[in-house]
């Protein structure tokens, strides 16, 4: 099967979704990711990089701007500067809310969810070394923040996090259970038919 232009990357903390992008980067997409976007506000503001921090502008902008804000920015931006680049297409990481998903959808792009086993992807998040604050936590509290990004509270208006509701909506899902990172970035590679 074959990428559109438009792809977004989404999956749990630690299932592949940077490693996903940084390889379709070397296929001629431009990557990119809305938490980095969250990233480089939280600097202006002089806030810590922690997964609550994050959620709390995610979910600000949110209100403020529209569900589709961020998603439909980042695909105007690379639209306005494909051709200087000569991308090949625009691939979104950290889609977090069936409202960005949608956009994606909406705009031909398919979405795809990366998973793998909870206790696998801590690990790996540890191993990684990626000097995030949202990563230097215990396994007990990395898996409540993750419980409170997969499903938004009772109540919620459409702003909270929704990542079960991206996961349940998305084109494909890949189950990033690979021994190595080599191993997954075959299999995104066949199955996707990508060529240089």
């Amino acid at each position: 099967m074959k990428l559109p232009e438009i792809v977004g990357i989404a999956g749990a903390s630690g299932a592949g979704k940077d490693t996903t992008g940084h390889l379709l980067a070397k296929f001629g997409y431009k990557f990119t990711s809305i938490s980095d976007t969250l990233r480089a506000e939280l600097d202006v503001q002089g806030k810590e990089h922690t997964r609550e921090n994050m959620r709390g502008l995610s979910s600000q902008w949110h209100r403020e701007f529209g569900p589709e804000y961020l998603t439909k920015r980042t695909i105007a931006l690379y639209r306005e500067e494909k051709e200087g680049f000569g991308y090949t297409g625009l691939a979104i990481g950290s889609v977090r809310r069936p409202s960005e998903a949608q956009v994606i959808q909406a705009d031909n792009g398919m979405v795809l969810w990366l998973d793998a086993d909870r206790r696998v992807r801590f690990e790996r998040i540890q191993a990684a070394h990626r000097g995030r604050a949202e990563d230097a936590v215990t396994f007990e509290q990395w898996c409540i923040d993750e419980d409170a990004e997969m499903t938004p509270p009772l109540g919620d208006d459409g702003s909270a996090l929704n990542m079960a509701g991206v996961r349940d909506i998305a084109d494909v899902s890949i189950d990033n259970s690979f021994e190595d990172e080599r191993h997954f970035d075959v299999h995104v590679i066949e199955l996707f038919e990508l060529s240089a």
